[in-house]
């Protein structure tokens, strides 16, 4: 019979909770060390980079860890409350060399990991596109550039209801586009946009991904409607939430009995 170990309890409540760190914020070092699980690099360079990754970030991001666990705790009870408690103590803990630390920072990587392949999907997919040039090619340098940023940032359309929801309103008109653009594109996030995008496109032949780097390599507008990173992740993300609208409106739908009648 095996011994339950704190491990496990970390296991179990990174598992239940969901806790993670925001992809916006993740740095340089999180971004090596997602590199690192990608070539298969492990033992002590690894443990290395892991240490790094988590002092990178458990400054900033310890009280918010600590606060969100403590809202879980609030409604546990049994096993699931004795587990918080345990993983709680790390929380507390302002030094990034705690196991809750570490295991966020390689839960950020692998998940960061996983967006760079996904991002590098996009942009290899519009290569035959984009090498064909034309109106058709540039809608692909768009597209792929959008669903990139999305993919790496992390973006959720629930995020920016609101305003997507005022530009369907508007009639999805250049000017509602426009002012889509400006009231979500801020200055962090568009340099965050313009920073990941950066990333995928640095490295590797192809006609996208020399694309990609025009985009990147263009002259920062003020505006945020003129900015060729941040129109397309916003197009991109209304588009992903159309997706979920039709999505569940189908869901719902084959959820209605026949003729409105309930089943017996």
């Amino acid at each position: 019979m095996s011994v339950d170990s704190p491990d496990d309890a970390l296991a179990r409540v990174l598992t239940r909770t969901g806790l993670s760190y925001p992809r916006g914020v993740l740095g340089e070092q999180t971004a090596t060390l997602a590199a690192a699980l990608d070539d298969g690099v492990g033992g002590a360079e690894f443990d290395s980079q892991a240490a790094a990754a988590a002092a990178e970030l458990w400054s900033e991001l310890q009280p918010a860890m600590a606060a969100s666990l403590r809202q879980h705790l609030e409604g546990a009870i049994g096993p699931d409350a004795a587990d918080l408690r345990a993983i709680l103590i790390w929380a507390d803990d302002g030094d990034s060399d705690n196991p809750l630390s570490r295991a966020l920072a390689v839960r950020a990587a692998h998940e960061l990991a996983a967006a760079v392949r996904r991002a590098r999907t996009a942009v290899a997919a519009a290569e035959p596109a984009i090498a064909a040039g034309g109106p058709e090619g540039a809608i692909a340098v768009a597209r792929a550039a959008g669903l990139a940023v999305v993919e790496l940032l992390d973006l959720d359309p629930e995020d920016f209801a609101p305003e997507i929801a005022t530009y369907v309103d508007g009639g999805e008109s250049a000017d509602a586009l426009d002012e889509l653009a400006r009231v979500t594109g801020d200055e962090e996030i568009r340099t965050w946009a313009h920073d990941a995008l950066d990333g995928i496109s640095a490295v590797g032949p192809g006609e996208a991904r020399a694309a990609m780097r025009l985009l990147v390599e263009a002259e920062r507008e003020d505006d945020p409607a003129k900015d060729p990173v941040w129109v397309p992740a916003i197009l991109a993300l209304v588009e992903q939430g159309f997706e979920r609208a039709l999505v569940a409106s189908a869901v719902e739908a084959a959820a209605e009995p026949p003729n409105g009648k309930e089943l017996s």
